[in-house]
């Protein structure tokens, strides 16, 4: 006997907030514990690629929310706790891990299927006209 399981997709509060390749780097730089990581391990750790990762780390960078720094092979990154916003953005991604998911049919809306028109015959004392003549229009000259 086989069954067939259907599955309802669910988003994080997180992935709703800031859509899913910003939300991971979000979640993997500002959950505990907060280390520093180099690009192509920040890529491992959320499954996105690596221009994702890059472009993610621009934004952060550019807001100072995260530093950085190089040892010449790897360039590290790791959340900026001196900045205004690491607080609330910690106590969102941390809120974010223990509130229950949001599922798809509310944040989408539902597809509306659209009915044919209805054709209303004409009357029989209406004849068909679709203004078509074999002959040219007349020309006044």
């Amino acid at each position: 006997m086989m069954f067939i399981a259907i599955v309802k997709k669910h988003y994080p509060a997180l992935q709703v907030l800031f859509g899913p390749g910003f939300a991971e780097i979000l979640r993997v730089l500002f959950s505990p514990p907060q280390k520093q990581h180099y690009v192509r391990e920040l890529a491992g750790l959320t499954g996105l690629s690596l221009s994702t990762v890059q472009h993610g780390l621009r934004k952060l960078t550019a807001l100072k929310l995260v530093t950085s720094w190089s040892n010449h092979y790897h360039k590290f990154y790791r959340a900026n706790r001196d900045h205004e916003l690491f607080r609330p953005l910690l106590h969102i991604v941390q809120t974010s891990e223990r509130i229950p998911q949001i599922a798809h049919s509310r944040l989408h809306r539902k597809r509306v299927r659209h009915r044919p028109k209805k054709s209303w015959p004409l009357s029989p004392d209406r004849p068909l006209n679709w203004n078509l003549s074999l002959r040219p229009p007349k020309l006044d000259r």
